[in-house]
């Protein structure tokens, strides 16, 4: 069941300045990149066990694989229901076979296939699918799972040791969604109650969040009657609500399910269509503030070029602590900006655009005027009734988070 409950600044610094400027930038700083928290490693990595190494189970292996590679990078577990999954050996980078430790005491080690599939090749048939592309850029998920286990009742924090919990990281690194467990620590404390994580109330949890995330929240109980296993899952974003409930003998399973239920709800909101026609692409000008040295800046130029709605990032000015950018997108401005409101690196401040009419008319004033951007963008002469929306541009401006 789901619950559905910018200022634009004058000033241009001259090319000549800004060639200097980065030149300076380049020479007197090598800063290495500080990767942001929110990018996902491995979302193009797979690893499965395997019988023997033959061909016939590595080939099968191969496409078994590249299906859950498909499911996770589009955010869609009915995906095969669309589109035929392509051969899994043809889109692989690389694979080697590797021996895990057993699992339990008195277990057999096992043997598992490693493989890494080409992003490039993934990512351009996603498009020639016209299948959305949820990108590396994920937001981090706060995980709040109360338990009740006989006579113990706990909530599961981050340095605990637990099956549940170690269940629940696999099941959510199976479908690439980042989370963070709370430290239930006195600070937590003081705002959240086992029985707030039990009951699901969301206004204390999503306050208490804020400390670690900006993304989603995931509230969470499960409960052993001695007989089965009793769940209720809820995934909050931003005012949205879904929630779950479920049953069953194995935990595990439970888990592995909603897991699947949540990421599909993620993928609906955070994949992005891209289109491969270049005649439909957006532009996009975007201004970011404080920063303030070449380590922040790379920082920012290479997130907003890895983002899967952005097809080129090009620096057009700098000023300082401010840099501008002009976007050419792969998709809609608001998916881009869905992206990055719910990320952790940018903040949208204000967007402001400059309407200009071609000429001066009756009833109207000279010059450009400015408005709002989320307001409707027109000029209405009184004598001749006639609606311009002439938008000269629209500017975004962010700061970092």
């Amino acid at each position: 069941m789901v619950y559905q409950k910018i200022s634009i600044h004058p000033v241009f610094a001259p090319m000549s300045g800004l060639k200097t400027l980065l030149l300076v930038f380049s020479m007197c700083m090598a800063v290495p990149l500080t990767a942001s928290a929110e990018v996902v490693a491995g979302l193009f990595e797979v690893e499965m066990p395997v019988l023997d190494e033959s061909k016939k189970i590595r080939d099968a292996a191969l496409d078994d694989g590249l299906i859950e590679v498909l499911i996770r990078i589009s955010g869609d577990s009915r995906i095969l229901e669309k589109i035929q999954a392509p051969a899994g050996y043809s889109y692989v980078k690389r694979y080697e076979y590797l021996t895990r430790a057993p699992a339990e005491v008195g277990g057999l080690p096992s043997r598992q296939l490693w493989v890494s599939y080409n992003t490039t090749r993934v990512l351009q048939f996603l498009r020639e699918k016209a299948i959305p592309i949820w990108g590396e850029h994920r937001s981090r998920a706060v995980v709040w799972l109360a338990v009740r286990d006989g006579n113990q009742r706990y909530i599961l924090k981050n340095d605990d040791v637990s099956l549940i919990k170690s269940k629940s990281d696999a099941a959510f690194s199976r479908r690439g969604i980042p989370v963070i467990w709370p430290q239930n620590d006195a600070l937590d404390q003081q705002s959240v109650r086992f029985a707030d994580v039990w009951a699901g109330f969301a206004e204390p949890l999503k306050q208490a969040s804020r400390r670690y995330s900006s993304g989603p929240v995931i509230v969470a109980n499960l409960d052993w009657n001695g007989v089965e296993w009793k769940a209720e899952w809820s995934l909050l974003m931003a005012d949205e609500v879904s929630k779950w409930s479920l049953k069953g003998l194995d935990y595990a399973e439970l888990i592995a399910t909603v897991t699947d239920l949540m990421a599909d709800v993620m993928g609906k909101k955070y994949a992005v269509l891209e289109t491969l026609d270049v005649s439909q692409h957006e532009m996009m000008a975007i201004e970011i503030d404080q920063v303030k040295d070449v380590a922040t800046f790379r920082r920012v130029e290479k997130y907003l070029s890895s983002l899967s709605a952005v097809q080129a990032a090009q620096l057009s000015r700098i000023e300082p602590e401010r840099v501008f950018f002009d976007l050419t997108l792969r998709s809609k401005v608001d998916d881009f900006l869905t992206m990055v409101q719910s990320g952790s690196i940018l903040r949208l401040l204000v967007a402001e655009a400059v309407i200009s009419p071609p000429a001066p008319q009756a009833g109207l004033k000279e010059g450009p005027v400015m408005v709002n951007a989320s307001e409707n963008i027109s000029a209405t002469g009184t004598d001749s009734g006639a609606v311009l929306n002439q938008t000269k541009s629209v500017s975004y401006r962010f700061s970092l988070r």
